[in-house]
């Protein structure tokens, strides 16, 4: 499945979630944290899982519930419990501790956002959980808690870095910010290329304009696809002659190589 683009979209604005399905993002994010207002949570979630089961939804579909620490979150989770509706990610934000018990109870991927000082001290516990497939981060958020400013976050490295490095020695996948100038589109191919650089496999999105940057920026390259064929290639031939141990060019390959091979190539919509 194809993450290079994630669309927040309110999930108490009718008229943006129906036409999210007309977008080319690749995974929609019908949000009920920060896009709802409080007098609104309880609406906007039956609306959402309604529309969500009611409709045919061809795209990939994350929802992001309340926070652990909110009292809208138990009402999150009892909704998710009931519905049968499409949603293929749970995004989690504020996360922390607890994640694999909301995996346990839904048994749907799930995407944690480290936005807090605590969640990021714990960010490889966080990536190892089951269920997690994919991880991300948000500078406001995380500003906010060590009393900092938007703007320094939003430019430091060293919390990209670790996002990256815990996602990837996971076998996960990093996802990178939001970008919030929506007038500087150049800032935001610019923050999307350093990024990729540094091993994220997407963006979160918040105007259907960066949608298409995305999908050009995180596509995969033809060196990264070539690799991932070569890697799949010589694991099944592995496996299908007994071997254990599987070497490349001299190296060790291992599960997590793998697990990143086959994520090259669905984001290549290539067959593994």
């Amino acid at each position: 499945m194809k993450t290079r683009s994630q669309l927040y979209v309110p999930a108490n604005n009718e008229k943006m979630v129906i036409n999210s399905l007309r977008l080319n993002a690749d995974i929609i994010i019908y949000d009920l944290e920060d896009a709802v207002p409080d007098d609104k949570k309880d609406s906007a979630r039956s609306y959402i899982l309604e529309f969500l089961k009611t409709n045919i939804i061809k795209k990939a579909v994350a929802i992001r519930i309340n926070s652990m620490e909110t009292p809208y979150f138990y009402n999150d989770i009892t909704s998710l419990l009931k519905t049968d509706a499409k949603i293929d990610y749970i995004m989690i934000p504020k996360a922390c501790t607890g994640i694999k018990h909301i995996y346990r109870l839904l048994g749907i991927p799930l995407i944690p956002l480290i936005e807090t000082a605590e969640g990021f001290t714990k960010i490889n516990d966080i990536a190892h959980e089951d269920g997690v497939s994919m991880i991300s981060w948000a500078a406001a958020d995380f500003s906010l808690s060590v009393s900092g400013n938007i703007d320094g976050y939003a430019q430091n490295t060293y919390i990209a870095t670790a996002v990256a490095v815990a996602a990837r020695s996971a076998g996960i996948l990093p996802i990178d910010k939001v970008y919030f100038d929506l007038n500087n589109i150049n800032g935001f191919r610019d923050e999307a290329v350093r990024s990729k650089n540094l091993g994220f496999a997407g963006k979160q999105v918040i105007h259907p304009t960066q949608i298409d940057i995305a999908n050009s920026v995180y596509a995969p390259s033809e060196e990264e696809i070539n690799w991932a064929k070569m890697v799949i290639e010589e694991y099944n031939k592995s496996a299908s002659q007994g071997r254990g141990a599987l070497r490349i060019d001299g190296r060790l390959i291992d599960s997590v190589h793998i697990r990143m091979a086959r994520n090259i190539l669905d984001q290549a919509d290539m067959d593994h």
